[in-house]
């Protein structure tokens, strides 16, 4: 499911951030707010955007080490990336100063990435947009985001939405509301009008004796829902 409801994990409150043993710093979520229209988020589409951030190093691969060394173990923590100190009765545990906390140590950095393991890239990323998506929803991206430090997996990149207002159609949860005034002539004969729809236009009966404020639905012509593919009704106001 693209949809990502459990946002409270959102902008790296998961997934060990931090040092300890010889696990790097995973990368930071990214956001990114798009607005689309109602016919793109009636027919879905794939949108392209531009992504400012940090990649993996290619010539390390993300080590931090210069090409042809590794990094080694922390000598001051032994790779924990915590350091002990006994004061009477009490233990106290901090973060290895040597390393940072990430249990290991690069004595060769990377000429390319001074031994971060990432550098500074602006990347393009195709979006894909699925049909009936509505205003507020998110989308992750996963593995999109930053990337993470000396090695670290990356973070998530998470697409913001929201569908701009539409001069004919107010939306209704899959259902889609259009104010569509007839002639007094139409409502008191009877007739048959077209009216438009997201993809086209559709065939109206108008009955004979028609009440000014009469709701006819349009059945099928509404959103699609995001997860099943199944639309709303349209629903003329007259």
């Amino acid at each position: 499911d693209v949809f990502d409801d459990l946002f409270g994990e959102f902008m790296g409150g998961r997934r060990g951030g931090g040092g300890g043993g010889n696990r790097a710093q995973r990368g930071s979520d990214l956001r990114y707010n798009m607005e689309i229209s109602l016919e793109d988020a009636f027919a879905g589409k794939t949108v392209p955007i531009r992504v400012p951030g940090s990649v993996a190093c290619e010539p390390c691969s993300g080590t931090g080490a210069e090409p042809g060394t590794k990094p080694q173990t922390c000598t001051t923590c032994s790779g924990i990336g915590k350091v002990r100190a006994q004061q009477g009765f009490f233990t106290f545990e901090r973060t290895c100063p040597t390393c940072q906390g990430l249990g290991r140590m690069v004595k060769n950095p990377c000429r390319a990435c001074s031994g971060a393991g990432r550098v500074q890239k602006e990347r393009t990323i195709n979006v894909n947009i699925p049909q009936g998506v509505a205003d507020g929803n998110r989308i992750r991206l996963p593995n999109e985001g930053e990337a993470g430090l000396r090695g670290g997996p990356k973070g998530d990149l998470y697409i913001f939405l929201s569908v701009s207002p539409h001069p004919l159609f107010k939306r209704d949860g899959q259902d889609l509301i259009l104010q569509w005034p007839i002639a007094f002539s139409q409502a008191a004969l009877g007739a048959t009008i077209e009216v438009p729809t997201l993809d086209g236009r559709k065939s109206l009966d108008i009955a004979a004796g028609t009440q000014s404020g009469t709701v006819f639905q349009v059945r099928g012509a509404g959103m699609p829902d995001p997860h099943t593919g199944a639309k709303g009704d349209l629903l003329v106001q007259t």
